[in-house]
């Protein structure tokens, strides 16, 4: 993860089943402003399939996205 970006809010959504997590992303991003970056650490490997697609049809930017192991880092700027 780069370490010059200043997120605004960060989501641990480990160890929880779909559709938790996207759902709880979603939530999180409806509260944030235009611009904030959310920071998510996630252990669902559905969930890159589900915040690539959430992002698209909301038009969120997926600035950096890290597997290690079986945790997913993903760095989202809100539309």
């Amino acid at each position: 993860m780069s370490k010059d970006l200043v997120f605004e809010e960060k989501l641990d959504i480990r160890g929880l089943d779909c559709p938790v997590p996207i759902l709880r992303t979603k939530s999180m991003l409806a509260r944030m402003t235009s611009g904030d970056h959310l920071n998510i650490i996630a252990n669902d490997q559905q969930f890159i399939k589900e915040i690539h697609m959430l992002s698209s049809q909301l038009g969120h930017t997926i600035l950096e996205e890290e597997t290690e192991g079986e945790i997913l880092s993903f760095v989202i700027q809100k539309k």
